[in-house]
C-alpha cells in the first residue's frame, strides 16, 4: 500500500500584529516570528521504524499578508531536520495553480472552491486531495502540536485498514490523544457553568468505553481530526463538510456512517497532543460548540430515504457526540449560558455575561444557515467525486505541480550524481523489501554488495519495448508507467506500478520487453544481473532458493490476476451471445 502522512501546520501575523478582521480563525496559529510546534513534531518523525511513505506539510497561513513569509519559515524547519522521508511542501502557491487547471477545463466554480486552505474542514479537505495527487492507497493525518513517541507507529497505522474484520471491511480508523499526564481524557478543570453542559464528562464516559476496553478494535462514535487513517474507498467518496466550522472530525465519522462506512478506533494507535494553551475567552468557545453541535443535529433530522445511504440516529453516536444531538440541545445551551452569564456578572465582567445571553439567541437564529444540512452535504459529496475523478484523469499535470516543492528532490538529484549510496544504505533498503526478510542479516549484506541503485527522473524512460534486458528489479520509491506505443507512436497506458513492486522476475533467462515504462516521478530502483543471481543459485543453493520462491510467488500472483481477468472475459462474451 502506498501511505501518505499529512500534517497541516497553522501560521498567524506577527505576535506585534496580531489576529486582524478578515484572516482566518484558528485555536493557535504560530506566529511568523515565533518558532511553534512543528519542529517538534517533525523531530518525533525521525524515530520511526518505517519511514516507506511520503509526508506531506500543508502550509495554512491565517492571511495572504503573511504568505511568503510563513512559507520561508517552514521551509527552514523542514530542512534544518534530516528526516529521511519523501517530503512535499504544499502551499497556497501550489493550490493557485492547481486551481488554474480546474478552471482551464471549465469546471464549475462551486467544485473547485471545495478545495481551500481556509478554515478547519477545507483543510482537512486538502489533506485528503494532497495525498489523492500522490495516489495514495492509505492517508495517516496527524497535527503541527503532536509527537509521535511509538517508533511502530506508521505499521500499526496500517495493521487493519483495507482488512475485513468483524464481517466488514475496514476503511476508516481512528487513533487518540494523549496529554500531557499521558492520560486520554482532556486536560480540564471542571467548573459550575459545566452543570448542564457535560461535555468532558460525556467524552471520558465515550472514552472509558472505546478507549479504554477491549477488544483493541471496535466501530467508535467519535474520531480524532489529528491521530485518523483514512483508505482511498473512503475518501475519494467523502468529504469534510465545509459548512462546519468546528469538530470536523467527528462531522466526517457521522458522514461516513451515513454511506454506509463505519470507523474503528485502534486502542493502540495513540499520539501525544500538546497543545499551546487556548487564550479565547469561555463565552467563545461555547459559541463554537453551538454552532458545530446546533449544525450537526439539523443534519441528522433532515435526513431523508437515499439509495445507498443509511439513515443515522442521535443515538447512533452515544454517549458522546450523542448526548449533544438530541432534541433537549437547546435547554442544555438556555441553562448553561445562563449559568455563565451569571459567573462573569460576579466578577464584574459584563460585556462577557452579554455575550454568553447572545449565545442563548445564536442558537435559536442563527446557529443553523442551511434550511437542509443533509441536502446541502449531499450536493458537496457528488462535487467532491468529480473533482476526484478529474484528478484522476489529470494526474500527471497535477503532480507535476506538488513536485516543484518536492523538498527531497535536491536530495534524490545529489545521490543520482554520486551515482552509488553506500553499503549501509543499501543495507537498509533491502532490508526494508518485505519479501527479503527469509534472507539472513549476512545475505542481505551479500545481496547489497551486488544490488545497483539507479535513479530516474520524472518522465525519463526505464526501458523500452523490444530492448533485452537480464536485470531483475524493485521498485524502492515511485512509479513507473507501463505502456505500449500504437502506430501513431501514441503512448496507450496499461497500468502504473508503484513501491514495492517487482519488475523482470523472469530474470533468470535474459528476456525481451513487450511493453515500454516511464518514470512517474522520481523514481529509485534496485537491480541485480542474471548472471549474478545465476552465481548464487550455483555457488550457495540455499540463498538461491530463496531467491527462486520470491520469483515463483511473483509470478504466480500475476499468473492468478491474469487467469481472474480472463475468466471475467469470458464470463463477459458469454453473456453478451445470450443475449443475442
Amino acid at each position: 500500500m502506498r501511505e501518505t502522512v499529512v500534517i497541516p501546520t497553522y501560521w498567524g501575523r506577527s505576535s506585534t500584529e496580531g489576529w486582524k478582521k478578515g484572516d482566518a480563525i484558528y485555536d493557535h496559529p504560530t506566529p511568523v516570528d515565533k518558532e511553534g510546534t512543528l519542529k517538534r513534531t517533525l523531530e518525533s518523525l525521525k524515530n520511526l521504524n518505517d519511514k516507506d511513505f511520503k509526508l506531506v506539510i500543508l502550509l495554512c497561513p491565517t492571511t495572504i499578508d503573511i504568505e511568503k513569509e510563513a512559507e520561508e519559515k517552514v521551509r527552514d524547519i523542514i530542512n534544518s531536520i534530516d528526516l529521511g522521508i519523501e517530503t512535499f511542501l504544499f502551499t497556497p502557491k501550489s493550490l493557485r495553480n492547481i486551481k488554474n487547471i480546474f478552471k482551464s477545463s471549465d469546471m464549475k466554480r462551486e467544485i473547485v472552491d471545495i478545495i481551500s486552505l481556509k478554515g478547519y474542514s477545507n483543510v482537512r479537505n486538502m489533506c485528503l486531495f494532497s495525498a489523492h495527487i500522490l495516489a495514495s492507497d492509505v492517508i495517516i493525518l496527524i497535527d503541527d502540536d503532536e509527537i509521535i513517541e511509538n517508533k511502530d507507529f506508521i505499521s500499526m497505522s496500517k495493521k487493519y485498514i483495507g482488512k475485513r474484520i468483524y464481517g466488514e471491511i475496514i476503511y476508516g480508523v481512528a487513533g487518540y490523544y494523549l496529554n500531557k499526564h499521558d492520560e486520554y481524557y482532556d486536560d480540564v478543570d471542571m467548573e459550575p457553568w459545566m452543570t448542564y453542559w457535560d461535555r468532558f464528562g460525556s467524552k471520558a464516559k465515550a472514552f472509558d468505553k472505546i478507549i479504554g476496553c477491549e477488544p483493541r478494535l471496535k466501530q467508535t462514535p467519535f474520531a480524532f481530526g489529528g491521530a485518523m487513517v483514512i483508505h482511498k474507498n473512503l475518501y475519494q467518496l467523502i468529504a469534510f463538510d465545509p459548512n462546519i466550522t468546528r469538530g470536523e472530525d467527528i462531522d466526517y465519522l457521522i458522514n461516513s456512517k451515513m454511506f454506509g462506512f463505519n470507523f474503528f478506533l485502534d486502542n493502540k494507535l495513540s499520539v501525544k497532543h500538546l497543545p499551546p494553551k487556548k487564550n479565547h475567552p469561555v463565552w467563545q468557545r461555547f459559541r463554537e460548540d453551538i454552532y458545530r453541535f446546533m449544525y450537526e443535529r439539523a443534519k441528522i433530522s433532515s435526513q431523508y430515504e437515499v439509495n445507498n445511504m443509511t439513515i443515522v440516529k442521535p443515538e447512533d453516536f452515544d454517549p458522546y457526540p450523542g448526548e449533544f444531538l438530541k432534541n433537549d440541545l437547546e435547554d442544555k445551551i438556555y441553562k448553561t449560558n445562563v449559568l455563565l452569564s451569571l459567573e462573569y456578572l460576579a466578577e464584574g465582567n459584563t460585556e462577557a455575561s452579554k455575550e454568553s445571553m447572545k449565545n442563548i439567541y445564536i442558537s435559536k437564529y442563527e446557529a443553523v444557515k442551511e434550511k437542509d444540512p443533509f441536502t446541502q452535504y449531499r450536493h458537496i459529496q457528488k462535487n467532491w467525486q468529480k473533482l476526484i475523478d478529474f484528478t484522476i484523469q489529470n494526474r500527471y499535470e497535477i503532480r507535476k505541480i506538488m513536485e516543484t516543492d518536492n523538498l527531497s528532490k535536491q536530495n534524490i538529484n545529489t545521490k543520482e550524481k554520486q551515482k552509488n549510496m553506500n553499503l549501509k544504505d543499501k543495507i537498509n533498503k533491502i532490508k526494508g523489501i518485505k519479501e527479503f526478510s527469509v534472507f539472513t542479516e549476512d545475505e542481505i549484506k551479500e545481496i547489497a554488495q551486488i544490488a545497483n541503485i539507479n535513479f530516474f527522473k520524472d518522465n525519463e524512460m526505464v526501458f523500452k519495448e523490444g530492448e533485452q534486458d537480464s536485470k531483475f528489479y524493485i521498485i524502492l520509491d515511485g512509479c513507473i508507467n507501463i505502456f505500449k506505443s500504437n502506430e501513431k507512436n501514441e503512448e496507450i497506458s496499461l497500468s502504473t506500478l508503484c513501491t514495492g513492486n517487482f519488475i523482470g522476475e523472469t530474470a533468470i533467462a535474459t528476456e525481451k520487453y513487450y511493453v515500454s515504462g516511464k518514470a512517474t516521478e522520481f523514481l529509485t530502483l534496485l537491480s541485480i544481473e542474471q548472471s549474478q543471481i545465476e552465481e548464487i543459485v550455483r555457488a550457495k543453493p540455499g540463498m538461491g532458493m530463496k531467491f527462486l520462491r520470491i520469483f515463483v510467488d511473483k509470478l504466480s500472483y500475476k499468473l492468478g490476476k491474469t487467469n481472474k481477468l480472463y475468466a471475467d472475459y469470458l464470463l463477459q462474451t458469454s453473456h453478451l451471445e445470450d443475449m443475442s
